[in-house]
């Protein structure tokens, strides 16, 4: 706090001083000085005012036509100032002060005028007191900044600060004549500093917490996300009302062949799900806000744009994203792909009708069989005892007819039995061996073929099955063909199932024929249903399909039906480690 002190000079407080007489300043004070001094007091202003009007011979500085030339200038300097000043001077520490300083004095004003120092200012002695009396034995200036000085005001002690310094006014000869304090009141400023670094330090605290907060809210998310990632079902996240894919799996991309999906929508990443109707599905989800479930579900996924699609079965879920306000902002998508479990079901089921089949063939093939022996020896003996060449002709004919009979039971017989052994055998002479059968009907069908053997690898099989197999394709293509001829396409080449990224050799049979009705395609690898009327058993292909399972491949079809263009090409892909010599 800012204060003008002028206190006496005695030996207690300068024993270095030549005049120990306490009284020396007083007197000099007191030199003879025109009798109206009051005038000497320059300034306007209240405290200028009530300065001169003040009875100063009550106090122990004398009235104001006694004071000193330096006592007089320090206080016409102080009234003039527009800066808070108090000047304390006189053996009792006299108080005068200017307009400036009254609001620090606040309701203490006016008494404070001409009051003794140490009795006024009781309430602030203990911390300026010490400062004061260094400033009057060592003769130097003191500053301080921002300094807590508690005062008295509105008859409570407040909490104050004030920046000030403390100067000594010196008389001509070097004696202390008091001292000045230019101060000014920074309480307001220094507690909004204050405030301010506790506001400062309060945020940061917050911040801080804020901060341990979005950390830990990273952990979760990132814990949640690899859940996601490892969770054993599929999942992706569509946002918006056009299903944009901004989040899935690994098993999410295993089921859509690996693609890169993310940032598109579900018509631009998977344009067959739109085909299928899943999309109509979302739009539903979205829509409504209600969920859609889905068990069995076949999705066809393209795996590239020149291979027939892949037959998947799924179960799922599309659960609505809401927000806060119970708005849908998107979709969650989640499943499982049960299409091995689909496929071990059909193939169960197919088994056992095969199974069946084959007994029953087995069972015919065998009572017919024994007929057909007594026949055919019955027909020998009437050819050797017959001396007609027209009789022996009818003969002839009738035996080849039971041999081709017997033929098919042999072959019916076949279906119930599993060869003994198995080898590796190179595509070429598979091919070759199916085309030396049926060269006749190539030939009489005008049925041209053309061979692209482009796989060297053996593939380790049973062979007979495989050429059964063969066999049933070709003799299919060529039926196909028999109005008009065509062309039979015989290709080989290795290739990958995408699906499990198993590598084997895949031989493609593709004719130029009718081409087979979508409806009718459906049904090709059913038990008995044919499209050949009393020629068809409606088993080669069923057969045929169960022996591409044993050997862990797969057999596809494609076809068209259109004018200039139709035809049907099968696919049959066998995997090199389905099965391994002994």
């Amino acid at each position: 706090m800012g204060f003008f002190y002028a206190t006496e000079i005695h030996t207690a407080y300068f024993p270095h001083r030549k005049n120990n007489d306490r009284f020396g300043m007083q007197q000099q004070l007191r030199a003879e000085k025109p009798a109206n001094g009051s005038r000497r007091l320059i300034g306007s202003g209240e405290m200028a005012e009530r300065v001169r009007a003040f009875d100063w011979g009550s106090t122990a500085i004398g009235p104001v036509s006694e004071w000193t030339e330096t006592l007089l200038g320090a206080v016409n300097m102080m009234l003039s100032a527009s800066h808070p000043i108090l000047l304390l001077c006189g053996p009792e520490l006299i108080l005068l002060y200017n307009d400036a300083f009254r609001p620090i004095l606040s309701d203490r004003h006016p008494e404070a005028l001409g009051d003794r120092g140490r009795e006024f200012w009781t309430d602030v002695w203990p911390v300026v007191g010490e400062q004061l009396e260094s400033v009057l034995n060592d003769g130097q200036t003191v500053s301080f900044q921002n300094a807590l000085v508690p005062i008295l005001r509105n008859g409570k002690l407040e909490e104050a600060y004030f920046s000030y310094n403390y100067s000594p006014v010196f008389e001509p000869d070097g004696q202390i004549a008091g001292i000045i304090t230019i101060c000014q009141d920074v309480t307001s400023a220094t507690i909004a500093d204050r405030e301010r670094g506790e506001a400062v330090s309060a945020l940061r605290a917050r911040q801080d917490e804020l901060d341990k907060s979005l950390r830990a809210l990273s952990a979760e998310r990132a814990r949640l996300l690899s859940i996601v990632q490892q969770a054993p079902v599929f999942f992706a996240l569509l946002e918006g009302p056009a299903h944009r894919i901004t989040m899935v799996n690994p098993h999410y991309l295993s089921l859509v062949g690996g693609r890169d999906v993310l940032g598109k929508t579900i018509a631009e990443a998977l344009p067959e799900a739109v085909e299928q109707g899943y999309l109509a599905m979302l739009d539903g989800v979205f829509t409504s806000g209600e969920p859609i479930k889905g068990q069995g579900a076949r999705f066809d996924v393209t795996w590239a744009a020149s291979q027939a699609p892949d037959e998947r079965y799924v179960d799922f879920v599309y659960q609505p994203l809401r927000e806060a306000d119970n708005s849908v902002s998107g979709i969650i998508v989640m499943g499982v792909d049960v299409t091995e479990n689909k496929r071990a079901q059909k193939a169960l089921i197919q088994n056992e009708k095969l199974a069946a089949i084959g007994r029953l063939s087995a069972s015919i093939a065998h009572e017919i069989n024994n007929p057909l022996g007594a026949v055919t020896n019955l027909l020998f003996l009437a050819k050797m005892e017959s001396s007609s060449d027209k009789v022996r002709d009818f003969i002839d004919r009738a035996d080849s007819e039971l041999r081709r009979i017997s033929a098919i039971t042999n072959q019916t017989l076949s279906f119930s039995k599993q060869p003994a052994s198995m080898k590796a055998v190179h595509s070429a002479e598979l091919l070759g061996g199916v085309i030396n059968i049926f060269h006749s009907r190539l030939l009489n069908g005008r049925v041209r073929v053309e061979q692209r053997i482009r796989s060297d690898q053996p593939i380790t099989c049973f062979e007979g099955e495989i050429r059964q197999v063969l066999s049933n394709l070709v003799s299919n293509a060529i039926e196909s063909m028999q109005s008009s001829g065509g062309r039979l396409l015989l290709r080989s080449h290795c290739a990958t199932n995408w699906p499990d990224g198993r590598k084997g050799l895949s031989i493609t049979v593709a004719d130029t024929g009718t081409g087979i009705h979508p409806e009718v395609r459906k049904r090709i690898f059913e038990p008995f249903f044919t499209t050949k009327g009393q020629s068809g058993t409606g088993l080669g292909l069923p057969v045929s399909l169960e022996i591409v399972g044993r050997h862990e491949g797969s057999l596809r079809v494609r076809s068209r039906q259109a004018a200039q263009k139709s035809g049907t090409v099968f696919t049959l892909f066998l995997p090199f480690d389905a099965v391994r010599l002994e």
